[in-house]
């Protein structure tokens, strides 16, 4: 949450920024730097046997995303050429408004069977993505914790799913000035998947292993502070 509403600079914040909207907008592309070769139909002509698009679908969804992929990159060049102190809030309403248009397109060029499948392959994608990243972060803390490969297989999809309700919540709420109640409720949901992946992580490690990984857990928050 704190990445997308404190200030940074433009290269961070447009990074963070059309990751989640990448992952969001397209159940397809989600390697890293896929907004650098967008390719509208690309992306539709994968879909197509998946959705089971007509000619005229894939048509009107090749503009759509098309026209997302040329406002990312106006919003993306405005970005770049603001100053550091400029509010990047209004950035990331520029961001999700050209999301929500997208989507509403989606809805008008899609029927509700075709909608399903359709956010049911964005969400397979994201959790793939997700897994991807997990184990990667995995891979690094193996080596200081101990975990054997089979144990480092049991917390992927821990890792994952937590780091992608977190994700949920942050998009939810980026570019918003929130009241001091839904700060409060913000946070409590943050707390409850942090908890409850801790949890997990308990379930998979011996007790010695959680040490180690509560260890290296404060380790690296100080190093963040410094």
């Amino acid at each position: 949450m704190k990445l997308i509403t404190v200030k940074k600079t433009a290269l961070t914040l447009t990074g963070i920024v059309l990751f989640i909207l990448t992952m969001l907008s397209s159940p397809v592309s989600f390697a890293e730097g896929a907004m650098d070769d967008f390719s509208p139909d690309e992306i539709v002509a994968e879909l197509k046997p998946k959705l089971d698009l007509n000619d005229q679908q894939v048509k009107d969804m090749s503009a759509a995303l098309g026209e997302l992929g040329k406002n990312l990159h106006a919003l993306i060049e405005k970005q770049d050429a603001a100053k550091e102190e400029d509010d990047p809030n209004e950035f990331i309403k520029s961001v999700k408004q050209a999301q929500s248009d997208y989507q509403k397109k989606l809805k008008e060029i899609l029927n509700d069977k075709q909608q399903q499948t359709y956010n049911e392959l964005r969400e397979e994608a994201i959790m793939n993505m997700m897994k991807d990243l997990a184990e990667i972060k995995l891979l690094d803390i193996q080596p200081h914790v101990g975990f054997s490969d089979d144990q480092l297989q049991k917390l992927i999809p821990v890792m994952a799913e937590s780091m992608r309700n977190t994700i949920k919540i942050a998009w939810e709420h980026a570019g918003k000035h929130l009241r001091l109640g839904q700060k409060i409720r913000v946070a409590r949901d943050l707390k409850r998947i942090q908890s409850n992946a801790q949890k997990q992580v308990q379930q998979i490690l011996t007790g010695e292993q959680y040490q180690k990984w509560e260890d290296f857990k404060k380790q690296q928050q100080e190093k963040q502070k410094s």
